[in-house]
């Protein structure tokens, strides 16, 4: 069970993460800035502690190996009451994420015990019919064995008479 709700957490901790990850922008206002490969920069914003929301120009092929190298800030560097804002802004959406996946997992309880209930009810309306049918076919087989009986006991007393005669 640690680890269903763990992989659980795992996965809503995943959203958050797409968060943090440098955004990239390819588009952007003029002037546009150029990589040592002579390729339009593409704009990134940093997710890091030390700059989180900070955007900056890279490489296109950054994820390659870092690309050329070319680095260079787009915007300012945030003063310190700017990045505690935003951080504290980052862990309040961890936190509601987190929230919301319990509240998820919660809900998809009562889903699954609703439809439990459902269907051991039903179970419970098969067995009782299983038993009607159960005890119908007992009756229908003691009047199989009477019948058999009553025909053979007719056979035989026909035979008995034919024999006779």
């Amino acid at each position: 069970m640690a680890t269903s709700s763990s992989s659980s957490a795992a996965r809503c901790r995943r959203r958050v993460v797409l968060l943090r990850q440098p955004s990239r922008e390819v588009e952007y206002e003029p002037p546009m800035r150029y990589c040592y490969h002579r390729m339009v920069a593409s704009r990134w914003t940093a997710w890091t502690d030390g700059n989180p929301g900070r955007r900056f120009y890279g490489c296109p092929y950054y994820y390659q190996d870092g690309g050329c190298g070319f680095f260079a800030w787009h915007d300012n560097e945030f003063d310190e009451r700017a990045n505690t804002v935003i951080k504290e802004l980052l862990d309040n959406i961890d936190k509601l994420y987190d929230e919301n996946c319990l509240l998820r997992r919660v809900e998809h309880g009562h889903r699954l015990g609703e439809e439990v209930d459902s269907i051991q009810s039903d179970l419970r309306k098969l067995r009782r019919r299983h038993e009607l049918y159960d005890r119908e076919l007992r009756k229908a087989e003691k009047k199989f064995k009477v019948a058999m009986s009553l025909l053979f006991v007719t056979w035989v007393w026909l035979c008995v008479v034919y024999l006779k005669m």
